[in-house]
């Protein structure tokens, strides 16, 4: 299959570079070497593109697929190079070939941060005041600067109720946002989501996460998830204990293993439905639920028997010394 996608001209290899990504990360190594040769027919200006929002959200592995060949600089590309450096990696670092693009003059630099310099010192002007309903569709259709924005002042305004209620074209909004293809919009309306609505709500919207294309943004909703105790999210938690990536599938046991004897039911059903040869991804995690349900009646016990054992001792105390002073005072 790989050896047939690498015959087709780059430009029409774009729309499966996604899917090509994906067996060079998880294929055994014949089809992690074969996935390498067909994205390096991939231009890498266009790689580079679909892998930005991954490569931002710290999947720095990913940059090598891009090394090698010229590229064309972006901030995205400059804060993982400096990243790379800032880590150690000063070889994986140097083999990123950025170059500035064609309408950029050398001095160009010290000309952009004049601008910037400027632009940060201009007076600002007074914020738009604009209704609940103007600001959800700025934050529906705009570029991500004025999603920021316009939940930023959404929050401001305090709009996340009305008459006590959530007003649901709000939670509309959440929902979609938690979808955008940019990783900071996501996160952004997540934080936002718990500043805006209660516990329930805010939950629910986070196993929107769970489903998220970055690892690291899945863990973090997992761990969220985990700590809040929120039963409703334990089928999509068990889903994750067969996740691609270790990280993942390690924080949904964690959790799992938290919940303790409410996430037994759903973990037997998945075991019941599994594969024999994944069958332990679910009996694995319900044996730690099972030891750590042990230890912590072992530590109830011991700490039982100490209070007892103290108190006995106590008792003693309080009966010797009085002979003791008994015996003084015959004396």
């Amino acid at each position: 299959m790989l050896a047939w996608l690498a015959r087709p001209p780059g430009d029409e290899l774009t729309g499966l570079a996604p899917t090509v990504v994906t067996w060079w990360e998880h294929g055994p190594p014949a089809v992690h070497e074969a996935a390498r040769v067909v994205l390096h027919a991939v231009p890498a200006d266009a790689l580079a593109h679909l892998l930005a929002p991954r490569i931002e959200a710290g999947d720095l592995g990913l940059l090598d697929l891009l090394s090698g060949s010229p590229l064309l600089r972006t901030p995205a590309l400059d804060r993982a190079a400096r990243r790379l450096r800032a880590q150690g990696h000063e070889d994986m670092a140097d083999r990123l070939v950025l170059v500035d693009g064609p309408l950029r003059a050398p001095g160009s630099a010290y000309e952009d941060e004049a601008v910037l310099d400027a632009v940060r010192t201009s007076p600002r002007a007074p914020a738009e005041q604009t209704s609940l309903s103007g600001l959800i569709r700025i934050a529906r259709d705009g570029a991500p600067e004025r999603i920021r924005r316009a939940l930023t002042r959404i929050v401001e305004l305090g709009a996340s109720a009305s008459g006590g209620g959530v007003d649901p074209e709000l939670i509309c909004l959440m929902e979609e946002l938690l979808r955008h293809p940019r990783t900071g919009a996501r996160l952004h309306a997540h934080r936002v989501s718990r500043t805006l609505f209660d516990h329930d709500t805010h939950a629910r919207l986070t196993v929107f996460l769970l489903a998220d294309p970055v690892p690291d943004v899945v863990r973090g909703a997992i761990r969220m998830l985990g700590r809040a105790a929120w039963e409703p999210a334990l089928p999509d938690l068990v889903r994750l204990l067969g996740h691609p990536k270790p990280a993942v599938r390690t924080a949904a046991r964690d959790a799992l293993v938290d919940f303790g004897a409410t996430a037994v039911p759903p973990l037997r059903r998945a075991a019941a439905r599994a594969r024999p040869d994944r069958r332990s991804l679910y009996t694995d995690v319900l044996a730690g639920i099972d030891a750590r349900a042990e230890t912590e009646a072992a530590t109830t016990t011991e700490a039982g028997t100490d209070t007892k054992t103290g108190a006995g001792t106590d008792t003693r105390d309080r009966h010797r010394h009085p002979c003791r002073r008994g015996l003084t005072g015959r004396r």
